[in-house]
Protein backbone atom coordinates (compact mmCIF):
# COMPACT_ATOMS: atom_id res chain seq x y z
CA UNK A 1 0.00 0.00 0.00
CA UNK A 2 1.24 3.71 -0.91
CA UNK A 3 1.26 4.23 2.84
CA UNK A 4 4.14 2.19 3.94
CA UNK A 5 6.74 4.33 1.84
CA UNK A 6 5.64 6.75 4.85
CA UNK A 7 6.90 6.62 8.31
CA UNK A 8 4.79 4.61 11.38
CA UNK A 9 3.76 8.05 12.69
CA UNK A 10 1.99 9.40 9.97
CA UNK A 11 0.28 6.29 8.41
CA UNK A 12 -2.63 6.13 10.26
CA UNK A 13 -3.05 9.95 9.65
CA UNK A 14 -2.87 9.32 5.97
CA UNK A 15 -4.98 6.72 5.76
CA UNK A 16 -7.82 8.97 7.24
CA UNK A 17 -6.99 11.93 5.45
CA UNK A 18 -7.69 9.42 2.13
CA UNK A 19 -11.09 8.66 3.23
CA UNK A 20 -11.40 12.57 3.72
CA UNK A 21 -10.25 12.84 0.36
CA UNK A 22 -12.35 10.24 -1.18
CA UNK A 23 -15.73 11.58 -0.01
CA UNK A 24 -14.75 15.61 -1.08
CA UNK A 25 -13.90 14.09 -4.43
CA UNK A 26 -17.59 13.33 -4.57
CA UNK A 27 -19.03 16.18 -3.36
CA UNK A 28 -16.52 18.69 -5.24
CA UNK A 29 -16.83 16.78 -8.38
CA UNK A 30 -20.69 17.07 -8.38
CA UNK A 31 -20.64 20.99 -7.35
CA UNK A 32 -18.08 23.17 -7.96
CA UNK A 33 -17.73 22.70 -12.09
CA UNK A 34 -21.71 23.01 -12.21
CA UNK A 35 -22.33 26.07 -10.10
CA UNK A 36 -21.71 28.92 -12.82
CA UNK A 37 -23.29 26.45 -15.91
CA UNK A 38 -26.58 26.02 -13.20
CA UNK A 39 -26.64 29.87 -12.68
CA UNK A 40 -26.15 30.90 -16.82
CA UNK A 41 -28.14 28.27 -18.18
CA UNK A 42 -30.83 27.17 -15.97
CA UNK A 43 -31.12 30.03 -13.82
CA UNK A 44 -30.31 33.12 -16.55
CA UNK A 45 -27.77 34.76 -13.94
CA UNK A 46 -26.32 38.19 -15.88
CA UNK A 47 -22.36 39.07 -16.30
CA UNK A 48 -23.31 41.19 -13.00
CA UNK A 49 -25.03 38.82 -11.03
CA UNK A 50 -22.01 36.36 -11.59
CA UNK A 51 -19.09 38.75 -10.94
CA UNK A 52 -21.30 40.13 -7.56
CA UNK A 53 -21.37 36.18 -6.45
CA UNK A 54 -17.32 35.87 -7.26
CA UNK A 55 -16.70 38.90 -5.57
CA UNK A 56 -18.78 38.11 -2.38
CA UNK A 57 -16.91 34.75 -2.29
CA UNK A 58 -13.56 36.59 -2.36
CA UNK A 59 -15.02 38.87 0.65
CA UNK A 60 -15.73 36.26 2.44
CA UNK A 61 -11.78 35.58 2.40
CA UNK A 62 -11.38 38.60 4.51
CA UNK A 63 -12.56 36.68 7.45
CA UNK A 64 -9.23 34.60 7.72
CA UNK A 65 -7.44 37.17 9.93
CA UNK A 66 -10.57 36.65 12.38
CA UNK A 67 -11.18 33.17 12.07
CA UNK A 68 -6.97 32.73 12.87
CA UNK A 69 -7.50 35.41 15.91
CA UNK A 70 -10.21 33.12 17.34
CA UNK A 71 -8.20 29.98 16.94
CA UNK A 72 -5.20 30.94 18.76
CA UNK A 73 -3.33 28.18 20.64
CA UNK A 74 -6.68 26.23 20.89
CA UNK A 75 -6.77 22.36 19.76
CA UNK A 76 -6.86 23.44 15.42
CA UNK A 77 -9.13 20.27 14.72
CA UNK A 78 -12.56 21.10 15.68
CA UNK A 79 -12.13 24.70 13.88
CA UNK A 80 -11.16 22.52 10.81
CA UNK A 81 -13.94 20.27 11.31
CA UNK A 82 -17.21 22.26 12.11
CA UNK A 83 -17.20 25.22 9.55
CA UNK A 84 -16.06 23.12 7.13
CA UNK A 85 -19.34 20.76 7.69
CA UNK A 86 -21.45 24.02 7.65
CA UNK A 87 -20.02 24.80 4.15
CA UNK A 88 -20.84 22.05 2.50
CA UNK A 89 -24.21 21.58 4.24
CA UNK A 90 -25.33 24.78 3.04
CA UNK A 91 -25.65 22.79 -0.42
CA UNK A 92 -28.35 21.28 1.05
CA UNK A 93 -30.87 24.22 0.79
CA UNK A 94 -30.32 24.41 -3.19
CA UNK A 95 -33.76 23.19 -3.86
CA UNK A 96 -35.28 25.89 -1.97
CA UNK A 97 -33.48 28.12 -4.10
CA UNK A 98 -35.84 29.86 -6.51
CA UNK A 99 -33.64 32.40 -8.75
CA UNK A 100 -29.47 33.33 -9.29
CA UNK A 101 -29.42 35.41 -6.50
CA UNK A 102 -30.95 32.65 -3.90
CA UNK A 103 -28.43 30.36 -5.39
CA UNK A 104 -25.32 32.57 -5.80
CA UNK A 105 -26.06 33.24 -1.86
CA UNK A 106 -25.87 29.35 -0.64
CA UNK A 107 -22.60 29.49 -2.80
CA UNK A 108 -21.44 32.90 -1.10
CA UNK A 109 -22.33 31.19 2.39
CA UNK A 110 -20.76 28.17 1.78
CA UNK A 111 -17.50 30.33 1.09
CA UNK A 112 -17.97 32.11 4.60
CA UNK A 113 -17.97 29.09 6.52
CA UNK A 114 -15.47 27.46 4.20
CA UNK A 115 -12.77 30.22 4.67
CA UNK A 116 -13.07 29.58 8.58
CA UNK A 117 -11.65 26.15 8.06
CA UNK A 118 -8.46 27.76 6.32
CA UNK A 119 -6.39 28.85 9.15
CA UNK A 120 -6.72 25.52 11.30
CA UNK A 121 -5.91 23.49 8.01
CA UNK A 122 -2.64 24.97 8.03
CA UNK A 123 -2.13 24.10 11.79
CA UNK A 124 -2.74 20.36 11.44
CA UNK A 125 -1.13 19.80 8.74
CA UNK A 126 2.23 21.51 10.44
CA UNK A 127 1.55 20.08 13.31
CA UNK A 128 0.44 16.01 11.89
CA UNK A 129 3.22 15.75 8.72
CA UNK A 130 6.91 16.27 9.13
CA UNK A 131 8.71 18.98 7.20
CA UNK A 132 10.77 16.03 5.50
CA UNK A 133 7.72 13.80 4.41
CA UNK A 134 4.88 16.68 4.07
CA UNK A 135 5.01 17.32 0.04
CA UNK A 136 4.64 14.02 -0.38
CA UNK A 137 2.15 13.04 2.04
CA UNK A 138 0.09 15.83 0.77
CA UNK A 139 0.50 14.70 -2.64
CA UNK A 140 -1.01 11.38 -1.96
CA UNK A 141 -4.07 12.43 -0.48
CA UNK A 142 -4.79 14.79 -3.11
CA UNK A 143 -3.69 11.80 -5.60
CA UNK A 144 -6.38 9.56 -4.00
CA UNK A 145 -9.07 12.37 -4.68
CA UNK A 146 -8.24 12.86 -8.24
CA UNK A 147 -8.43 9.21 -8.98
CA UNK A 148 -12.17 9.32 -8.26
CA UNK A 149 -12.64 12.03 -10.16
CA UNK A 150 -11.73 11.33 -12.95
CA UNK A 151 -14.34 8.97 -13.43
CA UNK A 152 -17.00 10.78 -11.33
CA UNK A 153 -16.43 14.15 -13.34
CA UNK A 154 -17.50 11.59 -16.82
CA UNK A 155 -20.58 10.48 -14.92
CA UNK A 156 -21.34 13.80 -13.27
CA UNK A 157 -21.63 15.47 -16.88
CA UNK A 158 -24.47 13.12 -17.97
CA UNK A 159 -25.93 12.93 -14.63
CA UNK A 160 -26.92 16.51 -14.32
CA UNK A 161 -28.07 15.87 -18.50
CA UNK A 162 -30.89 13.15 -16.43
CA UNK A 163 -31.48 14.26 -12.97
CA UNK A 164 -32.63 17.71 -12.10
CA UNK A 165 -29.69 19.28 -10.27
CA UNK A 166 -31.84 20.19 -7.51
CA UNK A 167 -31.53 17.18 -6.10
CA UNK A 168 -27.56 16.49 -7.10
CA UNK A 169 -26.83 19.24 -5.16
CA UNK A 170 -27.74 18.18 -1.69
CA UNK A 171 -26.58 14.87 -2.15
CA UNK A 172 -22.89 16.03 -2.67
CA UNK A 173 -23.38 18.00 0.44
CA UNK A 174 -24.24 14.79 2.47
CA UNK A 175 -20.96 13.17 1.17
CA UNK A 176 -19.50 16.71 1.86
CA UNK A 177 -20.15 16.50 5.06
CA UNK A 178 -19.44 13.07 5.63
CA UNK A 179 -15.96 13.97 4.62
CA UNK A 180 -15.54 16.63 7.08
CA UNK A 181 -16.17 14.21 10.16
CA UNK A 182 -14.08 11.79 8.41
CA UNK A 183 -11.24 13.97 9.29
CA UNK A 184 -12.18 14.55 12.95
CA UNK A 185 -10.96 10.74 13.53
CA UNK A 186 -7.41 12.97 12.83
CA UNK A 187 -5.09 12.65 16.19
CA UNK A 188 -3.10 16.37 16.33
CA UNK A 189 0.00 16.39 18.50
CA UNK A 190 0.67 19.14 21.13
CA UNK A 191 2.39 22.38 19.51
CA UNK A 192 6.07 22.30 20.38
CA UNK A 193 7.12 24.20 23.92
CA UNK A 194 7.73 27.84 22.63
CA UNK A 195 8.04 29.11 19.58
CA UNK A 196 6.09 32.37 17.83
CA UNK A 197 2.62 32.84 18.46
CA UNK A 198 0.16 34.81 16.89
CA UNK A 199 -0.21 38.44 19.17
CA UNK A 200 -1.98 41.25 19.68
CA UNK A 201 -5.80 42.08 17.50
CA UNK A 202 -5.67 40.17 14.24
CA UNK A 203 -4.78 43.70 12.12
CA UNK A 204 -2.46 44.92 14.33
CA UNK A 205 -0.60 41.25 14.55
CA UNK A 206 -0.90 40.66 10.34
CA UNK A 207 0.60 44.57 9.64
CA UNK A 208 3.65 44.08 11.75
CA UNK A 209 4.17 40.55 10.13
CA UNK A 210 4.28 41.54 6.73
CA UNK A 211 6.27 44.98 7.71
CA UNK A 212 8.61 42.78 9.23
CA UNK A 213 9.07 40.17 7.46
CA UNK A 214 10.43 41.10 3.70
CA UNK A 215 10.76 37.61 2.27
CA UNK A 216 7.24 36.95 2.56
CA UNK A 217 6.12 40.32 1.23
CA UNK A 218 7.55 39.83 -1.96
CA UNK A 219 5.93 36.38 -2.04
CA UNK A 220 2.56 38.15 -1.12
CA UNK A 221 3.09 40.57 -4.05
CA UNK A 222 3.45 38.04 -5.90
CA UNK A 223 0.19 35.86 -5.18
CA UNK A 224 -1.41 39.02 -4.93
CA UNK A 225 -0.51 39.15 -8.84
CA UNK A 226 -1.51 35.55 -9.82
CA UNK A 227 -4.55 35.63 -7.50
CA UNK A 228 -5.69 38.47 -9.60
CA UNK A 229 -5.54 36.54 -12.81
CA UNK A 230 -7.31 33.45 -11.29
CA UNK A 231 -10.46 35.99 -9.74
CA UNK A 232 -10.55 38.26 -13.20
CA UNK A 233 -11.63 35.40 -14.65
CA UNK A 234 -14.58 34.20 -12.24
CA UNK A 235 -17.32 36.17 -14.15
CA UNK A 236 -15.98 35.48 -17.84
CA UNK A 237 -16.24 31.02 -17.64
CA UNK A 238 -19.71 30.53 -17.37
CA UNK A 239 -20.08 33.27 -20.14
CA UNK A 240 -17.04 31.90 -22.01
CA UNK A 241 -18.73 28.44 -21.49
CA UNK A 242 -22.60 28.76 -22.68
CA UNK A 243 -22.41 32.25 -24.32
CA UNK A 244 -19.49 31.73 -26.52
CA UNK A 245 -18.82 28.15 -26.96
CA UNK A 246 -21.99 26.87 -26.86
CA UNK A 247 -20.71 24.04 -24.11
CA UNK A 248 -22.83 21.57 -22.71
CA UNK A 249 -23.15 19.33 -19.33
CA UNK A 250 -21.35 16.39 -20.92
CA UNK A 251 -18.52 18.39 -21.95
CA UNK A 252 -18.11 19.88 -18.77
CA UNK A 253 -17.98 16.43 -17.00
CA UNK A 254 -15.27 16.00 -19.86
CA UNK A 255 -13.36 18.86 -18.86
CA UNK A 256 -13.57 17.98 -15.21
CA UNK A 257 -12.82 14.47 -15.75
CA UNK A 258 -9.02 15.67 -17.58
CA UNK A 259 -9.28 18.44 -14.95
CA UNK A 260 -9.04 15.15 -12.15
CA UNK A 261 -6.21 13.38 -14.55
CA UNK A 262 -4.30 16.66 -14.30
CA UNK A 263 -4.67 16.71 -10.44
CA UNK A 264 -3.54 13.36 -10.24
CA UNK A 265 -0.41 13.75 -11.83
CA UNK A 266 -0.15 16.83 -10.22
CA UNK A 267 -0.39 15.41 -6.73
CA UNK A 268 2.48 13.31 -7.32
CA UNK A 269 4.81 16.00 -9.17
CA UNK A 270 4.10 19.07 -6.37
CA UNK A 271 4.97 17.14 -3.49
CA UNK A 272 7.94 15.26 -5.01
CA UNK A 273 9.21 18.52 -6.16
CA UNK A 274 8.64 20.15 -3.07
CA UNK A 275 10.15 17.14 -0.69
CA UNK A 276 13.26 17.03 -3.37
CA UNK A 277 13.95 21.16 -4.69
CA UNK A 278 12.01 23.44 -2.46
CA UNK A 279 8.34 24.78 -2.19
CA UNK A 280 9.57 27.96 -3.66
CA UNK A 281 10.91 26.35 -7.22
CA UNK A 282 7.48 24.25 -7.53
CA UNK A 283 5.58 27.69 -6.45
CA UNK A 284 7.60 29.30 -9.60
CA UNK A 285 6.51 27.03 -11.91
CA UNK A 286 2.86 26.33 -10.76
CA UNK A 287 2.50 30.28 -11.97
CA UNK A 288 3.76 29.35 -15.26
CA UNK A 289 1.65 26.35 -15.80
CA UNK A 290 -1.63 28.42 -14.64
CA UNK A 291 -0.81 31.46 -16.97
CA UNK A 292 -1.27 28.84 -19.87
CA UNK A 293 -4.96 28.45 -18.59
CA UNK A 294 -6.36 31.59 -19.46
CA UNK A 295 -4.12 32.20 -22.87
CA UNK A 296 -5.80 29.28 -24.23
CA UNK A 297 -9.19 30.56 -23.07
CA UNK A 298 -8.16 33.39 -25.18
CA UNK A 299 -6.95 31.55 -27.98
CA UNK A 300 -10.28 28.62 -27.74
CA UNK A 301 -12.16 28.47 -30.95
CA UNK A 302 -14.25 25.34 -29.89
CA UNK A 303 -15.21 23.80 -26.16
CA UNK A 304 -12.88 21.43 -26.52
CA UNK A 305 -9.90 23.76 -26.75
CA UNK A 306 -11.02 23.82 -23.11
CA UNK A 307 -9.55 20.62 -22.13
CA UNK A 308 -5.99 22.03 -22.83
CA UNK A 309 -7.14 25.15 -20.05
CA UNK A 310 -8.48 22.60 -18.32
CA UNK A 311 -5.45 20.24 -17.43
CA UNK A 312 -3.38 23.49 -16.94
CA UNK A 313 -5.76 24.54 -14.23
CA UNK A 314 -6.07 21.83 -12.41
CA UNK A 315 -2.70 21.67 -11.72
CA UNK A 316 -2.02 25.02 -10.68
CA UNK A 317 -5.27 24.28 -8.77
CA UNK A 318 -4.01 21.51 -6.76
CA UNK A 319 -0.51 23.65 -6.66
CA UNK A 320 -2.54 26.47 -5.38
CA UNK A 321 -3.67 23.96 -2.35
CA UNK A 322 -0.71 22.31 -1.88
CA UNK A 323 2.43 24.48 -2.97
CA UNK A 324 1.40 27.78 -1.00
CA UNK A 325 0.60 26.25 1.65
CA UNK A 326 4.37 24.54 2.25
CA UNK A 327 5.49 27.60 0.66
CA UNK A 328 3.97 29.41 4.27
CA UNK A 329 4.43 27.04 6.04
CA UNK A 330 8.06 26.97 5.59
CA UNK A 331 7.96 30.84 5.76
CA UNK A 332 5.79 30.87 8.59
CA UNK A 333 8.19 28.50 11.33
CA UNK A 334 6.09 26.61 13.99
CA UNK A 335 3.05 27.74 15.39
CA UNK A 336 2.87 30.88 12.96
CA UNK A 337 1.26 28.87 10.51
CA UNK A 338 -2.39 29.69 11.00
CA UNK A 339 -1.41 33.90 11.49
CA UNK A 340 0.90 33.49 8.01
CA UNK A 341 -2.11 31.61 5.44
CA UNK A 342 -4.64 34.15 7.37
CA UNK A 343 -2.64 37.13 6.01
CA UNK A 344 -2.34 35.17 2.71
CA UNK A 345 -6.23 34.63 2.57
CA UNK A 346 -7.28 38.04 3.80
CA UNK A 347 -5.24 39.54 0.54
CA UNK A 348 -7.18 36.68 -1.49
CA UNK A 349 -10.33 38.62 0.33
CA UNK A 350 -8.97 42.35 -1.34
CA UNK A 351 -8.50 40.82 -4.68
CA UNK A 352 -11.17 37.85 -4.97
CA UNK A 353 -13.61 41.32 -4.07
CA UNK A 354 -12.03 43.91 -6.44
CA UNK A 355 -10.86 40.85 -9.47
CA UNK A 356 -14.20 40.08 -10.03
CA UNK A 357 -16.08 43.54 -10.45
CA UNK A 358 -12.64 44.42 -12.39
CA UNK A 359 -13.46 41.40 -15.09
CA UNK A 360 -17.16 42.49 -14.91
CA UNK A 361 -16.03 45.76 -16.39
CA UNK A 362 -13.33 44.60 -18.75
CA UNK A 363 -15.84 42.31 -19.85
CA UNK A 364 -18.50 44.97 -20.38
CA UNK A 365 -15.97 47.00 -22.20
CA UNK A 366 -13.90 44.49 -24.57
CA UNK A 367 -15.87 41.54 -24.35
CA UNK A 368 -15.17 38.35 -22.40
CA UNK A 369 -11.63 37.38 -24.23
CA UNK A 370 -9.95 40.43 -23.25
CA UNK A 371 -10.39 38.74 -19.29
CA UNK A 372 -7.98 35.84 -20.23
CA UNK A 373 -5.45 37.82 -22.04
CA UNK A 374 -5.07 40.39 -19.15
CA UNK A 375 -5.42 37.34 -16.64
CA UNK A 376 -2.51 35.64 -18.28
CA UNK A 377 -0.17 38.60 -18.28
CA UNK A 378 -0.76 39.01 -14.49
CA UNK A 379 0.81 35.32 -13.81
CA UNK A 380 3.04 35.42 -15.83
CA UNK A 381 4.55 38.62 -13.97
CA UNK A 382 3.84 36.46 -10.92
CA UNK A 383 6.27 33.51 -11.97
CA UNK A 384 8.87 36.11 -12.71
CA UNK A 385 8.90 37.45 -9.60
CA UNK A 386 9.32 34.04 -7.96
CA UNK A 387 12.00 32.84 -9.89
CA UNK A 388 13.61 36.15 -8.78
CA UNK A 389 12.65 35.25 -5.46
CA UNK A 390 14.54 32.10 -6.25
CA UNK A 391 17.66 33.15 -7.18
CA UNK A 392 17.58 35.63 -4.63
CA UNK A 393 17.77 33.15 -2.08
CA UNK A 394 20.36 30.97 -3.66
CA UNK A 395 22.34 34.14 -3.84
CA UNK A 396 22.01 34.23 0.01
CA UNK A 397 22.63 31.10 0.54
CA UNK A 398 25.74 31.21 -1.33
CA UNK A 399 26.96 34.53 0.33
CA UNK A 400 26.37 32.79 3.72
CA UNK A 401 28.39 29.90 2.78
CA UNK A 402 31.12 32.26 1.37
CA UNK A 403 30.96 34.53 4.64
CA UNK A 404 31.71 30.98 7.06
CA UNK A 405 35.01 30.49 4.54
CA UNK A 406 36.41 33.98 4.72
CA UNK A 407 34.10 36.36 7.58
CA UNK A 408 36.24 39.27 6.09
CA UNK A 409 34.33 39.09 3.04
CA UNK A 410 31.00 37.73 4.37
CA UNK A 411 30.91 41.58 6.76
CA UNK A 412 31.85 43.49 3.68
CA UNK A 413 29.45 41.86 1.85
CA UNK A 414 26.61 42.42 3.99
CA UNK A 415 27.69 46.07 4.62
CA UNK A 416 27.55 46.60 0.80
CA UNK A 417 23.72 45.02 0.86
CA UNK A 418 22.21 47.13 3.72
Amino acid sequence: MVTRRFSPGIRTALRIDIAAAVLLAVFAGLTGPFVGLILRRDLGATPFQLSVMSAATGASLLLSLAWAQALGGRAPLPYLVWPAVVARGAFLLVPLAAGAWSFAGLVVASSVFGAAAGPAQAAVVERVYPRAERGRALGVVKMAGAALGIVLALAAGQLFERVDWRWIFPAAAVVGMAASLTQGRLRVPEPPAGGDTASGPALAGAWATVRDDHGFRRLLVAAFLFGAGCWIQTPAHPLLLVDVLNASAAQVGVFAAVAAGAALLGGAGWGWLVDRRSSLAALALMYLIGAAAPAICFAAGSPWALVGSSAADALAGVGLDLVWMLVVIDAAGPRRAPQYVAIGAALAGVRGILGPLAGGLLIHAAGVRAVYLVAAALEVAAAALVVREVRRRASATAAAGAARLDPGRGRSREAFEH
